[in-house]
């Protein structure tokens, strides 16, 4: 039997020091990437409490977001510090303890984000829903591009693949936008335009001359050029003057953006209808591709012979963000590219 004299480890609370802390539980993806050579920056934001839905936060990288959620536990958790203990004796000198400066009741679970960042944005921004203008109305509280991020719950990269896949601009300092039916108006400029130039949708086109030509269309270069670049290969790269369409994703996303404009209203429109229109606004050498097959997921069908977009009807009626400029005419009246000359961003 040991007899040596175990003193244990001095404690102590300190009261007049606890904080109130929260421990965070990362999830592997996150330790990993805080570990790494180059750890990329968290951001905390939350999202905008309303009557129906209470605000929470989210934990932002560069490319991901995560929920917090607060578990509480009924066990306590205690947060020590090393310390030097004064004895209670005269005798006995000062000696190494623990000291808690926090307890922590409750713990942050970071969750990945389930929620679509593209619908989120797609529902949060101002609709242009006409190109029949001469110009843009006032704003009365422009927000740009870089104010929307800010107060969006979703990481930058997330936020510009979804800025990206809906076609959004800026135009003096408000963000919004197009339409679906604003946008197939676009794709048939862009293809009849290509047509008039002689450029190939399936080689590298004029970025520049397709824009001057289409621009006789009332079609603005700017609206243009976010469609090219929604729909170029390596979109992930700066957009040059000479782009490759990709065929694959532009007949997809030309079915589906007819699609939503033809049946945003809530009626569905005949299949074959469909089919025969959609075809007509694809170079020829890709129409074999439009079928329903390559629309799958973005498309229900009330009867056998009828179709809808997914998600047709949830808006029906007059978008509350939806901005139709007056169309101005006689001299003060002025060309999209003398008022906009660099806009999408």
């Amino acid at each position: 039997m040991s007899t040596q004299d175990h003193q244990g480890i001095a404690f102590h609370v300190a009261h007049e020091q606890q904080n109130s802390l929260r421990l965070l539980e990362l999830p592997p993806i996150l330790l990993e990437l805080l570990t790494s050579q180059h750890p990329s920056k968290l951001s905390l934001k939350s999202t905008v409490s309303t009557e129906e839905t209470p605000g929470h936060a989210v934990l932002c990288s560069d490319n991901q977001t995560f929920q917090l959620r607060q578990v509480h536990s009924s066990n306590s958790v205690f947060l020590l510090q090393p310390s030097c203990l004064a004895s209670n004796t005269k005798e006995a000198s000062s000696s190494h303890g623990m000291t808690t400066v926090a307890k922590c009741e409750a713990t942050l679970e970071a969750i990945p984000q389930s929620i679509q960042c593209t619908h989120q944005l797609k529902a949060a921004l101002p609709v242009l829903s006409s190109l029949e203008m001469d110009s843009i109305p006032p704003w009365t509280q422009p927000k740009g591009k870089l104010a929307i991020f800010d107060d969006f719950p979703f990481s930058f990269r997330e936020f510009e693949q979804a800025w990206n896949d809906i076609c959004a601009l800026e135009v003096e300092g408000q963000a919004f936008r197009p339409s679906s039916e604003v946008l197939w108006k676009v794709w048939r400029s862009i293809v009849s335009g290509c047509i008039l130039k002689g450029f190939s949708l399936d080689q590298d086109i004029d970025v520049s001359s397709l824009a001057r030509t289409i621009e006789e269309d009332d079609v603005p270069p700017f609206v243009m050029r976010s469609v090219v670049e929604r729909l170029r290969v390596n979109n992930g790269v700066a957009l040059h003057e000479h782009v490759k369409m990709d065929p694959a994703e532009s007949v997809r996303w030309a079915g589906t953006v007819f699609l939503e404009a033809r049946t945003e209203d809530g009626n569905a429109m005949n299949v074959a209808a469909f089919l025969h229109d959609w075809k007509d606004g694809l170079p020829e050498s890709w129409r074999r591709h439009a079928t329903l097959e390559t629309l799958k997921g973005n498309f229900t069908q009330p009867s056998g012979d009828t179709i809808m977009f997914a998600g047709s009807g949830l808006s029906a009626g007059k978008d509350p963000h939806s901005t139709t400029a007056a169309k101005f005419t006689g001299p003060q009246a002025r060309r999209w590219h003398e008022k906009f000359k660099s806009s999408r961003r």
